[in-house]
């Protein structure tokens, strides 16, 4: 591309208006593109003369920088989207300052999805377009799961919720400015079939094990925290006095953090019936109050696969994971109508709204029977119906 020489813009008239015509650069292309800039009324009482036009025009085409030599190289070596990732790498709070899961699972989706579709593309041809054909794309694509030696597991398609994901980093790397008037379609958002467990398997899942995990059961199902707070829970985090538990910390790949948000540093309140437990498991123990055999945190998955998912088989109750204890948790709160600023403080949430996605109480039939007795018209026709 060769170097362009400078403008100062040709002013027209259209309608009623001056407008400025100047041309600009284009990344990666030869042919430059016409512009067209309104810069004034030509009647009316603020009417500009040409002259004056042609001023402020000048002045339009000299503040958008087309004439500089900057403006030039932006378009003879565009930055492609890879490189814009690598900025992003080193200059952006969410990779700088965001929880090692979090960056993980980003890096994931960057590589798997992200860079294979947009990595050598102009930064400025991944819009609006672009991004909805990428979304349809994922929509009807089938991956492969795969094991470590690259044979094949099992098929399997994309969630909303997953590509919702992938858009989000897509848009992060690109920033609000180029996204914020975007309308994509992602589809109807359809409510996620969460596993939880109702009482009666909740007395069976902890009466059903020993040991620890007997008490790691009582303690999630009792409190709704994450299986990750209760890896780092710690013996001073626990006040057994006051039925009080304070959340400091959390475990990730076996290395101790800050919890998942600010909202997750909180303090649970216990029943007596929990806080004996945690008594009886304590003991004089110093240190964490859940621990491997070698002494190292508890694993989340471990106690998944080695502990969990045999126990509900053995129950014969349907597979799910550590995180339905959470949910089982709200949902006993909502029957118990636990005031919603304590159902957030102990779930640790920043609104309600997020707490209700945690609740099954509509599948609780007992409660609804109950509900809808207190609700009944026994106060107009009275027990034995209508006179």
């Amino acid at each position: 591309m060769s170097r362009r020489s400078g403008q100062k813009g040709q002013v027209v008239k259209k309608g009623c208006v001056w407008h400025v015509r100047f041309y600009v650069d284009l990344p990666g292309q030869e042919a430059r593109q016409r512009k067209s800039v309104s810069i004034g009324p030509c009647a009316g009482p603020n009417k500009l003369t040409k002259t004056e036009a042609q001023r402020k025009g000048a002045e339009v085409v000299n503040s958008l920088g087309v004439n500089t030599e900057e403006h030039l190289q932006r378009a003879s070596n565009p930055v492609t989207f890879k490189q814009r990732v690598e900025w992003c790498r080193n200059n952006k709070s969410a990779w700088l300052e965001g929880k090692p899961a979090s960056v993980l699972s980003m890096e994931s989706m960057i590589s798997k999805h992200i860079l294979p579709r947009f990595g050598d593309l102009p930064l400025h041809m991944v819009d609006e377009t672009s991004v909805q054909e990428f979304v349809s794309h994922l929509k009807r694509t089938e991956f492969v799961m795969r094991k470590p030696n690259g044979d094949p597991i099992k098929n399997y398609k994309l969630s909303r919720k997953t590509i919702l994901n992938i858009v989000g980093v897509v848009k992060l790397v690109l920033g609000k400015k180029v996204w914020a008037t975007w309308e994509l379609d992602l589809g109807k958002p359809q409510k996620p079939k969460q596993p939880y467990f109702n009482d009666e398997q909740l007395r069976r899942i902890i009466t059903g094990c020993d040991g620890q995990y007997r008490v790691l059961f009582a303690l999630l199902a009792g409190t709704g925290m994450r299986i990750g707070e209760a890896s780092g829970l710690h013996v001073d985090d626990v006040d057994l006095t006051n039925c009080v538990i304070t959340i400091r910390r959390a475990v990730w790949n076996g290395r101790e953090q800050s919890p998942k948000t600010e909202n997750a540093m909180r303090v649970i309140d216990i029943d007596p019936a929990l806080a004996e437990m945690l008594r009886g498991h304590m003991g004089e123990k110093t240190g964490r109050v859940f621990e491997s055999q070698t002494g190292s945190p508890i694993a989340g998955n471990n106690i998944l696969k080695r502990v969990l998912h045999p126990l509900l088989a053995k129950l014969e109750i349907p597979k799910a994971g550590n995180h339905a204890f959470r949910h089982s948790r709200v949902t006993q709160l909502r029957k118990n109508g636990t005031p919603g600023d304590l159902q957030m403080q102990w779930i640790g949430h920043s609104s309600l709204r997020t707490t209700d996605q945690y609740s099954h109480t509509d599948q609780e039939l007992e409660y609804r029977r109950l509900a809808a007795s207190k609700a009944g018209l026994n106060l107009a026709v009275g027990p034995n119906g209508p006179n």
